[in-house]
Parts: C-alpha cells; sequence; structure tokens
C-alpha cells in the first residue's frame, strides 16, 4: 500500500514539476488550488466548470487525460497517449473552448459533439 502511495505521488510530482508549473497557463484555466490531489498515477484539480485528470501510463510512457464537466449534460473528454509537452496545451484548448477544438463545426457553434467508442 505504501508503496502505491509513492507511485502515485511521484507521478503527481512529475506532472506538476515537470509540465504545469513550467506555463503560466493554468492559472488562466481559474485553477481551484485547494482542489488539487493525488490520485492513481497521477493528479486531479478542480478548474472554471471541470475536473482534470492526469494520469501517467508507464507501460506506455504517456498520460491519459479526462476532462469531466461539472455539468452532467456535457461528455466527459478522454485523451490518451499524450506526451507530457502536450499536457497543457491540450487541457488549455478545452478549458478554452469547452471541447477539444479537434471538431471546428462543434467548437464554432457551441455544440457537444458526441463521441463514439468503435
Amino acid at each position: 500500500m505504501a508503496e502505491t502511495d509513492n507511485n502515485n505521488e511521484r507521478a503527481a510530482k512529475h506532472i506538476w514539476n515537470d509540465a504545469l508549473q513550467r506555463s503560466f497557463q493554468p492559472f488562466s484555466w481559474g485553477l481551484d488550488f485547494s482542489s488539487v490531489k493525488t490520485i492513481e498515477n497521477g493528479t486531479a484539480f478542480h478548474v472554471k466548470a471541470a475536473w482534470v485528470h492526469i494520469q501517467y501510463k508507464k507501460e506506455v510512457d504517456s498520460f491519459k487525460l479526462t476532462i469531466i464537466p461539472d455539468d452532467k449534460q456535457r461528455s466527459r473528454i478522454v485523451r490518451e497517449g499524450l506526451l507530457l509537452a502536450k499536457l497543457v496545451p491540450t487541457i488549455d484548448d478545452t478549458v478554452k473552448h469547452g471541447t477539444l477544438s479537434d471538431n471546428p463545426v462543434c467548437h464554432e457553434y457551441g455544440l457537444v459533439s458526441e463521441r463514439i467508442a468503435v
């Protein structure tokens, strides 16, 4: 149990030290510093109207990003296989536009795109 906690803390520190704290972007997200916590292999925190979960996937040496909107009507956004350098830009894009800008029509008109796993 203690080793798992240590691994979780190491992953969270790695994410904060090597990605989030190196950028000024988290300040523009409405980051609630009191919400920051350690989760399994990573960290979670609240911004504006959503929870952000970042988890390190050791087996593929990349990160999984999950954005969980407070509004239960909106879909959660999950991105896997992100490199450390892509975490901040991906979170920034999601927080600013409410969805990832990989669907410009939905972004332009404020629609929520349906994501279907195939």
